[in-house]
């Protein structure tokens, strides 16, 4: 699920986010539909590198709390990137991007080393509008609405369904 957050971190409408979170677990929805449950968000550090840590979700008034993972990434250009915190449409494709792995700990040097292999993958990539492919070159999300696409692939990643390593073309 994609959460559209205005400039004090809260649930807003798409047209007026400032922040996108995307693989947002699905009950939040039903909670905001049927309760009207009001969601604010704050990043959450960990680490020594700030940008590894995820975002927090806080419901009013006694509602159930979640967590959304970020994901550090490398754009077209190998510009540092981090997808549920950085703004993915300015963003320049392709983009690879790393998962958590076992034990919650991130490896950015396995996203440095692994950068040059996935952009070969994705100069490789025949594909209509979106898509999302594995270390394999297998493509795993498609379709033509980019927040769509990125939503699906978050959630792959979060479920780590996915390959360590993944790119958006």
């Amino acid at each position: 699920m994609i959460l559209y957050l205005d400039k004090d971190g809260c649930v807003t409408t798409r047209d007026k986010a400032v922040v996108v979170l995307f693989g947002v677990p699905g009950w939040v929805a039903e909670d905001i539909r049927e309760y009207g449950t009001k969601y604010c968000c704050y990043r959450v550090f960990s680490g020594t590198r700030e940008e590894w840590g995820g975002i927090r979700c806080e419901g009013m008034r006694g509602a159930r709390n979640f967590h959304v993972e970020t994901y550090p990434c490398l754009d077209g250009q190998g510009k540092e990137f981090v997808l549920n915190r950085d703004d993915v449409v300015s963003a320049v494709g392709p983009l690879v991007c790393i998962r958590r792995g076992v034990g919650r700990k991130l490896n950015y040097d396995e996203l440095i080393k692994g950068y040059s292999y996935m952009m070969n993958i994705a100069k490789k990539a025949k594909c209509k509008g979106y898509c999302v492919l594995d270390e394999n070159g297998k493509v795993v999300v498609f379709g033509d609405d980019l927040f769509n696409v990125v939503d699906s692939w978050a959630t792959l990643m979060r479920n780590k369904s996915i390959t360590l390593l993944s790119v958006l073309v």
